[in-house]
């Protein structure tokens, strides 16, 4: 499957010093669906496939987030992401997540539009 498109959305509010990059070898789940989430994530390098009750629905590729709904409404997860190739994720916690929304109003924007083409592309496979 190929990456998904970040929707235009470049995520650059996340490509800070500040935030630590976590280190994420290649066939390691990052996220697996049903579990409880508190963080979403911005894939600085590598790529990983997103699967939904173990069926691939998605690629990520650098600049791509993942996770953001379960941060959004406080939820488990809706699927499992794993590392396809060594990775480097930013995590990004609630406070976080509002004050970049505070500090970057178009961040909360660019985190809508992926949503909107992820939503397009599972409306595609119905």
């Amino acid at each position: 499957m190929a990456p998904s498109e970040p929707s235009n959305a470049t995520f650059r509010a996340l490509d800070r010093p500040d935030l630590p990059v976590r280190r994420v070898p290649a066939g390691s789940s990052m996220v697996v669906q049903g579990a409880v989430g508190a963080e979403m994530y911005l894939l600085k390098r590598g790529r990983a496939e997103v699967r939904v009750h173990g069926a691939e629905v998605e690629e990520i590729g650098p600049g791509g987030i993942f996770g953001e709904m379960a941060l959004i409404d406080q939820s488990t997860r809706s699927a499992t992401v794993v590392a396809i190739e060594d990775c480097e994720i930013v995590a990004l916690d609630e406070e976080r997540f509002i004050q970049l929304i505070q500090d970057s109003p178009y961040f909360a924007l660019d985190v809508m539009r992926a949503l909107v083409v992820r939503l397009r592309a599972m409306n595609r496979r119905i």
